[in-house]
């Protein structure tokens, strides 16, 4: 099962991408992708080292600038052993960056997204893969949830976290996805506002705010799986098999 971890920036989406990914490999392979050009926290929360970035598998910036127009960046299927030279690993948690910005002027991310959009569309993995995306909507533009069979948005008590919940919808339904939502950092007033304004049969988790949490995340310690982060885990375990894989 592919997993797009979305929403705007701030929310927690790589706290969160990474607890999950520990809960669900206590009984599965877990790949992670960075998928965030200018996030540089996800792998600590992970307890992992950063590896060589999937963008150098195709050469870079310069070698995504050679492809042909309208040819895609992979076609053929894409194993695990493929790309090992540029993944790092923990216990059942492989870890692999797509792309970062690392010099200024150097470019947008468009390679990058590109890149993992097609990356995402062969990519055969016996697990769970769990996409930390960019902060924002771009990604959508770039067509990467089309590789994906979730579309998971974590929301914070924000408006503009409501307004994109409703993007998410839009864009899950025409492309066919599957899409539920995570309330994070949350008390129980706002908690209420939140749920008044969503759909709850889509609501998989709620997060209070968690101090002890946000420490941690401050410090770049590494996370473990906090209990509303088991429940998720549960939930997308037992519904794995129902949740139809992309039509590619």
């Amino acid at each position: 099962m592919k997993i797009a971890i979305v929403g705007k920036g701030g929310v927690g989406k790589s706290s969160i991408t990474a607890m999950l990914a520990k809960e669900l490999s206590k009984n599965s392979r877990v790949l992670v992708i960075d998928g965030d050009e200018s996030n540089l926290t996800l792998n600590k929360f992970l307890g992992v080292e950063r590896g060589k970035e999937l963008l150098e598998y195709i050469g870079g910036r310069e070698g995504f600038k050679k492809l042909k127009k309208g040819k895609k960046i992979f076609e053929e299927p894409i194993n695990i052993e493929d790309i090992k030279d540029y993944l790092t690993k923990k216990g059942n948690i492989y870890f692999l960056t797509a792309g970062k910005i690392h010099e200024f002027g150097e470019g947008c991310a468009c390679p990058i997204g590109a890149m993992l959009r097609d990356f995402l569309k062969v990519l055969n993995f016996d697990g769970y893969v769990l996409i930390d995306t960019e902060a924002g909507i771009e990604h959508f533009g770039r067509g990467v949830e089309e590789g994906c069979d979730v579309i998971i948005l974590i929301v914070d008590p924000t408006l503009e976290s409501l307004a994109f919940a409703e993007r998410v919808k839009e864009i899950a339904n025409k492309l066919g996805k599957e899409y539920y939502f995570i309330i994070n950092k949350v008390d129980d007033e706002t908690l209420n506002i939140l749920l008044d304004k969503l759909d709850k049969d889509r609501i998989i988790g709620v997060i209070k705010e968690n101090k002890d949490l946000i420490k941690k995340s401050l410090k770049g310690e590494e996370l473990d799986p906090i209990d509303e982060i088991k429940e998720i885990a549960h939930f997308l375990t037992k519904n794995s098999k129902t949740i139809p894989s992309p039509n590619l």
